[in-house]
């Protein structure tokens, strides 16, 4: 007797959280790559580097297959590369061939990011109301829980081959499951659909808030714990700025939905942006650790509505794969150099005045929220009915 199928929603969803979990994982086990390798910082960076690199280059391709062979094909296909590749810099024994291995995981990563966004919106669109927040939901409660397993392996003594092993092979073999159950969403050659990514304009307003909200993302990622030290928190209060962020940004998309049910997607993005922003200076301005952990948490609340937003304005057409895979690209482009930056200017200033940079960019998703509204009078692509489960 064959076991019963998951619903599209189910199956998508379970990607995303899967992604999640893969990624959490290999983060919170990157210091035993490090101590296997016997490599100090700037080799870690190294292969650090081959996952953004294989991400960004994946991206632009796999909008183009998504638009050829559909998005349920490609997330089948990057979610089994993902796990099974997740193996190797476990088992490689040279940082070149580690950073070999993570320029492919970083390539399935950058495929399944656009690909499994992609599918979101055609289940979305199925489904005649909004759940993608609820899907990005998914992958930062699965980033969490994947953190989580890392840490408990490692303090228990498992090693990073067993822990890859077992956890990446699982993830492959429930991905390549679920994914039979999602929806075949191929374009037809007479669609006619457009949305605000349909003009070359509208394409780069929502790269630009992309990029700005990602950035906040990856400041927030790499420098809440600086900053609350150099503000006066100890070692244990600054570790967890990180925390209260991710935990606010997972909490607030499962809401996420449902307010832009009842607000539409451009007072949503506006009033995120603006309390991101709030909070940001209000931080900076008060110089207080427990302002300033709150403040994360704020921050983190804020942002975590807007790119499901932006992603969704992005795919919602015939043209969904190429131009999420730009939007994608340039949001990454955001999370990647956010660190650097807010780094370079601070090493010249401070880390307070460097943060400054951060209230211009969540400033701009509150400015640029417009670029989210739908444009007037377009007919709708006819929904895919979803089928029911078995």
């Amino acid at each position: 007797m064959s076991s019963p199928s998951p619903s599209p929603r189910a199956a998508i969803a379970t990607i995303f959280a899967l992604n999640g979990v893969l990624l959490g994982t290999w983060g919170a086990r990157i210091p035993a790559i490090q101590d296997r390798l016997d490599v100090g910082p700037g080799g870690l960076a190294v292969a650090l580097a081959g996952l953004a690199a294989g991400a960004l280059i994946a991206m632009p391709t796999a909008g183009r297959l998504v638009s050829r062979h559909g998005s349920r094909a490609v997330v089948r296909l990057a979610v089994g590369l993902l796990g099974a590749g997740l193996v190797l810099p476990a088992v490689l024994p040279t940082l070149a061939l580690v950073a070999v291995a993570t320029f492919l995981l970083g390539l399935a990563n950058g495929s399944l990011d656009v690909a499994m966004n992609a599918q979101g919106v055609e289940v979305e669109r199925a489904a005649g109301r909004p759940i993608l927040s609820s899907m990005h939901a998914g992958f930062s409660f699965g980033g969490l829980v994947g953190a989580g397993l890392g840490a408990l392996a490692a303090a228990t003594g498992v090693g990073v081959l067993a822990n890859f092993l077992v956890l990446g092979l699982l993830a492959a073999a429930i991905g390549e499951w679920v994914s039979r159950a999602l929806i075949a969403d191929a374009p037809a050659p007479d669609a006619r659909h457009t949305s605000p990514a349909g003009t070359a304009r509208g394409r780069w307003r929502l790269r630009g808030l992309a990029f700005c909200c990602l950035f906040a993302e990856g400041a927030a990622m790499d420098w809440s714990a600086v900053h609350l030290r150099t503000i006066g928190a100890g070692a244990a209060v600054a570790a967890l700025g990180y925390a209260a962020f991710s935990v606010a940004m997972a909490t607030g998309r499962l809401g996420g939905d449902r307010l832009s049910e009842r607000l539409g997607p451009v007072a949503l993005a506006r009033r995120g942006g603006l309390l991101a922003t709030a909070a940001m200076a209000v931080s900076l301005a008060a110089g207080l650790p427990a302002v300033g952990l709150l403040a994360y948490l704020v921050l983190g609340a804020g942002l975590s509505v807007v790119i499901p937003l932006i992603f969704r304005a992005a795919a919602t057409g015939a043209d969904a794969g190429p131009a999420l895979a730009g939007v994608t690209t340039t949001g990454y482009l955001g999370l990647l150099s956010g660190p650097p930056i807010i780094g370079a200017v601070a090493s010249l200033t401070s880390v307070p005045t460097a943060l400054v940079l951060v209230l211009a960019a969540t400033g701009a998703v509150a400015l640029g929220a417009g670029a989210l509204s739908p444009p007037a009078a377009t007919p709708a692509r006819r929904p895919v009915p979803l089928p029911e489960a078995a």
